[in-house]
């Protein structure tokens, strides 16, 4: 592994732009020079980088390969333990720790991103969530392994962070269609996409969709049926922020059109409740 080469990964394992490491001390070009091979950094230059990245000169300088293995072996069977165990939040810390990534580590981190950013979306925390989510393209380059599904599978929760309201509109339906078609979360992106003729094991997605439908028929009644009995069944085990969030839409809607508009409010007020938190 080259000088810039270690630089460039230790700043991707300490979650950094380049812009970031470069701050005021030096500017974006020169590091990507210098990360490419293209450019030899001062000692001043290398001390900058280095304190930005919690590492000492012998660590950039050393012939570090055996160095890494060597914590690597010392921490791959507890990180593959965590991952295991689907601890993934301790999982990716581990090796954020080492300081490096390999084919076999870049390939956990993928998963581990992944499923940790679809965490946060789904319970509302959609700028954390986004955080992770970026981060599973940078780790898939890393590897040789394929892991093409969890890049796929990543942008229909980006989309879901960048708009809840209407994620629809920065997805492309058959480029993820064709990529993910029987993977895991397929009944999810056919929730995603309103395909009421699917055949839907999870409850919440199947009445939510035949309220749609009903509110379509003009048959609010019908409607408020469905959306409660979802609500009802809320918990910490089944929440969903993008089902809730649009149960409550629905809700609101079918009590403005049956004119019991205090109860509309009340939802409408819910809604823009988790329209706030969204934001954290």
């Amino acid at each position: 592994m080259t000088l810039g080469e270690k630089i460039k990964t230790a700043r991707i394992n300490a979650g950094l732009s380049q812009a970031e490491l470069a701050g005021d001390e030096i500017t974006r070009n020169m590091l990507s020079s210098i990360e490419n091979g293209k450019a030899n950094p001062s000692l001043k230059t290398l001390e900058y980088i280095a304190g930005r990245l919690s590492l000492s000169l012998g660590q950039l300088f050393a012939d570090s390969d055996n160095i890494l293995e060597q914590k690597k072996a010392a921490s791959i069977k507890h990180i593959i333990s965590a991952f295991k165990n689907r601890e993934y939040e301790e999982c990716e810390r581990m090796i954020s720790e080492l300081g490096y990534v390999d084919d076999e580590l870049a390939l956990i981190m993928t998963e581990c991103t992944y499923y940790l950013g679809k965490k946060q979306v789904l319970s509302g925390a959609l700028a954390t969530g986004a955080r992770y989510l970026n981060l599973v393209k940078t780790y898939s380059d890393l590897t040789v392994y394929d892991t093409s599904k969890f890049v796929s599978l990543s942008k229909m929760y980006l989309a879901i962070s960048g708009n809840i309201q209407a994620p629809l509109l920065y997805f492309d339906i058959k480029d993820f269609e064709a990529s993910v078609y029987e993977e895991m979360d397929y009944e999810f992106f056919k929730y995603f996409i309103q395909d009421s003729t699917f055949n839907y094991n999870n409850v919440d997605y199947r009445e939510h969709l035949a309220a749609k439908d009903m509110i379509k028929q003009r048959k609010y009644d019908l409607a408020l049926k469905y959306l409660t009995a979802i609500e009802e069944r809320r918990g910490e085990n089944t929440y969903n922020a993008y089902v809730i969030f649009g149960v409550y839409t629905d809700l609101e809607i079918c009590y403005k059109q049956l004119a019991k508009y205090e109860m509309a409010y009340r939802y409408a007020c819910k809604r823009l409740s988790l329209l706030e938190a969204f934001k954290e």
